[in-house]
Parts: structure tokens; C-alpha cells; sequence
């Protein structure tokens, strides 16, 4: 039984780090609806729920190339139809910085820990999300 536990915590330790619940994001021009899940550097960086939906709200239009992005509200026992999508802080801070040029690079640390969690999702999907 430890042992189930120790590998348990290990695995999700691969896995990356904490994210919130999952929120309803509806765009427009062109209409899609995702759900979205803010992915956070630690589990002590706490951002609250209006900055959370404010990220996934920016991210998701920016990467959808949609008009506008806002949280849509789900009846209770309803669910939000559309494909899971998870956004960073880094990646609202780049939708946020406007058009001009970029100066944002990744860390070594940010994108090994993203190769990471692609191969992981990759490998318990049975190779069908790679």
C-alpha cells in the first residue's frame, strides 16, 4: 500500500502543476466553446477565480484568433460541450502584450516541463492525442 502511494504521488509529480476547476469559455467570430483550466506554477500560487477566467478568456481568443472570448454559464448538472484547453500565466501575459514584437522566451525549466506533460498526456491516451 505505501508503495501504490509513493509511485501515486510520483506520477502526479510528472504531471505538472496544479490546475483549477475547469470553466466554460464561449467565443465569437468564429463560434467556438471550450473548456478551460488555468495551469499554475505552483500549488502555493493561489490567482482567484475573476483573474482565472480573465486568462482563459484572453488566451483562448487570442489562440482561437476569435473577436471575443468570455466565461459562459453552465446550468446546474449541464455540461460544457467543447475541447479541454489549458492556459498559463505566460501565455496571458503574451496575448496581453499586444501586437508588437516579442522579446518572451520560455525557460529551459518551463519547456522541458511542457515536454513532459506532452509525452505523459501522449503516452496514457494510448498515443492517440501525440
Amino acid at each position: 500500500m505505501r508503495r501504490m502511494f509513493a509511485f501515486a504521488f510520483a506520477v502526479a509529480s510528472l504531471i505538472g502543476p496544479a490546475r483549477a476547476a475547469e470553466m466554460c469559455i464561449a467565443c465569437e467570430e468564429p463560434v467556438a466553446t471550450y473548456r478551460c483550466s488555468v495551469e499554475r506554477p505552483s500549488e502555493k500560487f493561489e490567482l482567484g477565480d475573476t483573474l482565472e477566467q480573465q486568462i482563459c478568456s484572453k488566451v483562448m481568443e487570442k489562440k482561437g484568433a476569435h473577436a471575443k472570448c468570455h466565461v459562459a454559464i453552465v446550468a446546474e448538472g449541464g455540461t460544457c460541450d467543447g475541447p479541454a484547453r489549458t492556459a498559463t500565466v505566460s501565455e496571458y501575459q503574451q496575448a496581453t502584450a499586444g501586437d508588437g514584437e516579442s522579446t518572451y522566451e520560455p525557460g529551459a525549466f518551463e519547456v522541458a516541463r511542457r515536454n513532459v506533460h506532452s509525452t505523459w498526456l501522449c503516452v496514457t491516451s494510448l498515443f492517440q492525442d501525440c
